[in-house]
């Protein structure tokens, strides 16, 4: 070999040796396996097909669009597992599972609550037998995964599998610690909602199988990467899912959380879903007649209605909706694109519960397929809201524990909510602008949980810490300070679950 030639190959690997190598480079890349389960066949309660059958295609097709690829993907539909056939189930879909891996668990069923009402139950059915998975044995057989345990619950009440939008704040459930990542379809105390056309069948699937996938697919647009850096995180997810699905209030733990749920190609091209990017002028409106003003993307000719419907005494009531065809072209037909359109809010809503929903629905014939959803809220008056807070007295960040709060008030309103340190300062923002929702508690109210780290992301120090909240109710504003409480550190010895 010439000497050049081999002075310039030495150089090159030189070079190599001295370049300075990241601790992204240096990473494993996480092998992913998911598990999906449905059921839509029941003994004990309505039928639900193909509802649940069509989250779970939905969502599948999402996770296979994952750059990171998939290593495998089990369905379960309609099986009654116990907790024994679950365990063995997640085992075979979860097998070579490794620290660093990703194994994300997807469920659509029934949801129930226990005797007690404090912990969430999974209706498993083939249509002849059923069985009641509870949180216990879905923790029991994801405990021996090891690496992250992503879960994502579409049933009523599942928000009681980590503790939240119960009617007390309670600490952290089983589902602590960075091992785990959950997002609910609804809080403890609520239903969640399937499509339901308007002779009462059961069709399509449930709306908050429907954001999400509008959140994570092609379809969607990628609709929940907020800072459209190809990784959507499962803050990101939570913080569209409370935007774009509005029939129930979705969950999450931990919150804020900057873990990748999913990653995408921005090149990645897929026939889009019918309606995408609808966006409000306002989702708080203050006086009866005010006009509702909201845009959307129609990517399709398309027959199409805009529908409010109200709450009364805790329930939707949605075969009895305010509904008004888009005029179109004169026959009812929108052609596609960017759509501006104004609706006015029904008199007497003052009446009801202060919350309505806003659904853009294609109606081919007879049958309408709702295609987004979203919470609206009327505040009237003036009158005080009443404000009152209640939170736990101590908690512990680094032990996988949030600050969990309920900030009680009379109708809906809109507020923010501060951590402050001993000297009065802030340290970390909860909410800004914050629409309240209806959870269903038996004493009217919203949830807040702080995850104890700062504005910055680093972790707060101990000690004693006060919740302040500035509500807007009816045009007036409100402050409340809540009582003191204390963040500790873990024991020493003791390790931190998943840390």
């Amino acid at each position: 070999m010439p000497r050049r030639v081999l002075s310039g190959l030495l150089a090159l690997l030189f070079l190599l040796v001295c370049l300075p190598v990241s601790s992204e480079m240096l990473a494993p890349r996480p092998v992913l396996r998911a598990l999906l389960v449905a059921c839509d066949d029941f003994v004990s309660m309505a039928d639900t097909t193909p509802s649940s059958y069509n989250n779970l295609i939905a969502i599948r097709q999402a996770l296979l669009r994952d750059s990171r690829g998939y290593r495998g993907i089990r369905v379960s539909l309609n099986q009654a597992l116990d907790a024994e056939g679950f365990a063995r189930l997640a085992a075979q879909a979860f097998e070579g599972a490794a620290e660093g891996d990703i194994s994300l668990l997807y469920l659509s069923t029934h949801g129930l609550l226990n005797e007690t009402g404090d912990d969430f139950i999974a209706l498993m059915s083939d249509g002849a037998e059923e069985r009641l998975l509870d949180g216990a044995a879905i923790h029991a057989a994801l405990e021996p995964v090891p690496g992250t345990k992503v879960i994502i619950v579409d049933a009523c009440y599942s928000g009681a599998l980590i503790n939240k939008g119960m009617d007390s704040p309670l600490p952290s459930s089983r589902f602590g610690g960075r091992q785990y990542k959950v997002l609910t379809s609804a809080g403890g105390r609520e239903p969640s909602f399937l499509w339901v056309d308007s002779l009462g069948q059961v069709r399509g699937g449930s709306y908050f199988a429907r954001a999400l996938a509008e959140g994570i697919s092609a379809r969607g647009r990628f609709a929940a990467d907020f800072n459209r850096d190809g990784v959507i995180t499962l803050g990101e997810l939570h913080d569209y899912q409370l935007r774009a699905y509005g029939a129930s209030t979705p969950q999450a733990y931990p919150q804020r959380d900057d873990f990748p749920i999913l990653v995408y190609d921005p090149s990645s091209q897929a026939i889009p879903f019918t309606v995408t990017g609808l966006e409000l002028e306002t989702s708080a409106f203050h006086v009866e007649g005010e006009p509702l003003w909201f845009s959307y993307t129609l990517h399709r000719t398309s027959r199409l209605a805009y529908q409010l419907v109200y709450e009364r005494a805790g329930s939707w009531r949605f075969q009895q909706p305010q509904s008004i065809m888009e005029p179109g072209r004169g026959d009812g037909v929108v052609l596609p694109g960017r759509k501006a359109a104004a609706l006015t809010v029904q008199p007497g809503l003052l009446g009801l519960s202060g919350y309505a929903l806003l659904l853009l629905v294609t109606v081919q014939e007879d049958l309408s397929t709702p295609e987004t959803c979203v919470l609206l809220s009327v505040q009237q008056g003036e009158a005080d809201p009443e404000l009152a807070l209640e939170g736990l007295p101590a908690f512990s960040p680094q032990m996988g524990e949030e600050a969990a709060f309920i900030l009680r008030h009379q109708g809906a309103l809109t507020y923010s909510a501060d951590i402050l340190d001993e000297n009065g300062a802030v340290v970390c923002s909860l909410a800004r602008g914050q629409m309240s929702r209806p959870l269903h508690l038996q004493q009217e109210g919203s949830c807040l949980w702080w995850d104890g780290r700062t504005d910055t992301g680093e972790w707060a120090p101990p000690g004693a810490y006060r919740l302040r909240v500035s509500a807007r109710s009816g045009g007036r504003r409100h402050t409340i300070i809540g009582e003191a409480f204390r963040l500790n550190l873990p024991e020493e010895g003791v390790q931190a679950p998943g840390y």
